[in-house]
């Protein structure tokens, strides 16, 4: 097992759509961090926002770039890894792979790497952006209260809503705060990669498999907000996401996602033993 992981990893890393995908993630992250660094030329230090209210991923704060971001995220995610087993496929590989290590190692060495490409693209983004941030930025600014107190909305009247997730969290450190979505991020994009895998073992076709996340989960997305109802994926996957999600509605859609990708596992590795 470990040395098929091994491989596998390698095999990730110096592919071309990884190295691709993951240039792309990091340099919207780091493009998000220059556009808040114009925006603050010459700004008087006091009026500078702190460093997590400059982060890309702080919905409340950037959510022209987070939407974008959101949206692009579910296709980054699978064009990472998702579709390699299709490659492997048409190529004769997976035979050799198989008939060397055994199905069963193949099969879980490729999901672990497919999670942890998933998990990558999202989370270094994330990383990249708000070490910037807190480079170039203070950590804590007056920014945030503007003639009065009560303009700091967010704590008289956002944190007292059902919607913010982890108010306790926020309150004792926003930084820690954010650590916390940024990994929850990164689990999230890895269960959806690995969906995306397990689904390249029932359509063979590499536009297929790295599309069909992207189209589902923003068609859900538009559904989900127009109607009002709590069960959006994109929501559970970013900090101060004020206006879409309960914890119940986050517990129960993270499971959804989960559940889906550990039933889909048996039928996969079925799927696989037939091209032993």
């Amino acid at each position: 097992m470990k040395k098929e992981l091994t491989f596998q990893l390698k095999s990730a890393f110096h592919s071309n759509n990884f190295i691709i995908v993951s240039s792309i993630s990091v340099l919207f992250g780091i493009i998000c961090f220059l556009i808040k660094c114009a925006e603050c030329y010459q700004t008087d230090i006091i009026n500078v926002p702190s460093a997590y209210q400059q982060f890309f991923a702080n919905v409340r704060s950037n959510d022209t770039f987070i939407a974008i971001f959101s949206i692009a995220c579910p296709f980054l995610i699978a064009a990472a890894f998702s579709d390699s087993y299709v490659t492997e496929s048409n190529n004769l590989f997976t035979s050799i792979c198989i008939i060397r290590e055994g199905k069963n190692k193949y099969y879980f060495s490729k999901l672990i790497t497919v999670f942890i490409c998933g998990a990558f693209v999202v989370i270094t983004p994330q990383l990249i952006n708000l070490l910037l941030c807190l480079i170039a930025f203070p950590q804590e600014s007056t920014n945030l209260y503007t003639w009065d107190l009560w303009q700091a909305d967010i704590f008289t009247v956002d944190i007292a809503s059902d919607w913010f997730l982890f108010k306790k969290l926020y309150i004792f450190s926003p930084y820690l705060y954010f650590f916390v979505f940024i990994m929850i991020s990164g689990m999230i994009s890895g269960i959806i990669a690995v969906i995306s895998f397990e689904i390249s073992f029932f359509v063979r076709n590499k536009i297929f498999v790295t599309s069909f996340m992207f189209i589902f989960i923003n068609l859900t997305s538009v559904f989900f907000e127009s109607y009002m109802i709590p069960y959006n994926i994109i929501n559970c996957m970013f900090g101060l996401s004020v206006s879409g999600i309960t914890f119940q509605s986050f517990v129960i859609t993270c499971s959804i996602y989960l559940s889906v990708m550990i039933i889909l596992i048996p039928f996969s590795l079925r799927r696989l033993k037939n091209c032993i």
